[in-house]
């Protein structure tokens, strides 16, 4: 049984989204604005635009992560099974999470067993002794791509709830409120390393000791597996999508699978699947790409393809 690592960047052009707000003033909701530096004649220029948190892409996906977990009789915790990721910070999360309470020495080995979310998303134990189990995912902001830094766009748009001619609003029967939106083309990454899932990481002296028997850590990692292609086919991350679903396609994407960690090149970059293939002919770890252009292809058998390639190499 071998270990894969799968590294996702992509460019993914968005239009009227709200996926991640920040704060209320009164009746004002903002997006997410990030500082972005770039290069240019005359030195380097700010450009302050909206932007989506790793933080919410990583929600996202750990709730995918559920959903497949409970389908495949994975245990999760049950905060996990109810998309409070928690994560084992304290003592009372920890009996609540489990109905029992733990000795730090054995915390980490008894997670692993019982709540897949933790054991891929990792957790910091944060008592008299604090216990760090490092996220086995990893993911960052999606920013406008740098040739549409100029052009990415935040404008308020205007609502109203209406209920006058009732009795429940005899004054501000008419209430305004403004929600900003965002449009751009976005840059994705997303990275996976099977090496630590089902294993243990934070002490030095059993670091990479097996905790699941080989045929549970294949099903887990089955999971997974199945968890990152219907994230990423189904775009399934962000917020406030009830009433401002936004209209979203994919322009390019680029899978690697290798393995050990091999990652693909900034997505930000105009270039990144030519930097890409150029990388993988200076260095190689048993590296396929999989790669979608928008007009050449097919974007979901892409991903597929790409996914089937990881699994046969852990599964086997």
């Amino acid at each position: 049984m071998g270990d894969a690592f799968l590294s996702i960047r992509g460019r993914l052009l968005l239009n009227v989204e709200a996926l991640n707000m920040t704060e209320s003033v009164g009746n004002y909701v903002k997006h997410r604005r990030v500082p972005v530096i770039i290069p240019e004649k005359e030195g380097f220029t700010t450009y302050f635009v909206p932007a989506i948190s790793g933080e919410s892409i990583a929600h996202g996906f750990q709730k995918i992560l559920v959903e497949e977990s409970i389908k495949n009789s994975v245990p999760i915790c049950k905060l996990c099974r109810s998309g409070v990721f928690l994560k084992s910070t304290r003592k009372k999360v920890v009996k609540e999470a489990f109905d029992k309470e733990l000795e730090p020495d054995k915390l980490e080995e008894f997670i692993i067993k019982n709540c897949f979310v933790e054991d891929v998303g990792g957790f910091l134990y944060a008592e008299e002794e604090n216990i760090k189990r490092s996220s086995n995912f990893f993911v960052g902001y999606m920013i406008p791509v740098k040739e549409s830094l100029g052009s990415a766009i935040i404008e308020s748009q205007l609502h109203s709830r209406y209920a006058l001619g009732t009795p429940f609003m005899k004054e501000q029967g008419q209430m305004i409120y403004y929600v900003e939106i965002a449009s751009a083309v976005y840059t994705f990454s997303f990275d996976f390393d099977t090496t630590y899932i089902g294993r243990l990481t934070f002490s030095y002296e059993s670091a990479g000791k097996d905790v699941l028997q080989e045929n549970e850590r294949k099903r887990r990692l089955e999971t997974v597996f199945n968890s990152i292609k219907t994230f990423i086919v189904e775009q399934a991350f962000g917020a406030k999508k009830t009433r401002f679903l936004p209209i979203g396609e994919w322009d390019s994407i680029v899978i690697a699978v290798s393995d050990k960690p091999w990652i693909v090149t900034s997505p930000f970059s105009g270039k990144y699947i030519e930097n890409t293939i150029k990388k993988k002919e200076k260095i190689n770890y048993n590296t396929n790409l999989y790669i979608y252009k928008d007009g050449e292809g097919n974007f979901e058998e892409t991903v597929i393809n790409a996914i089937e390639d990881a699994k046969n190499r852990v599964l086997k």
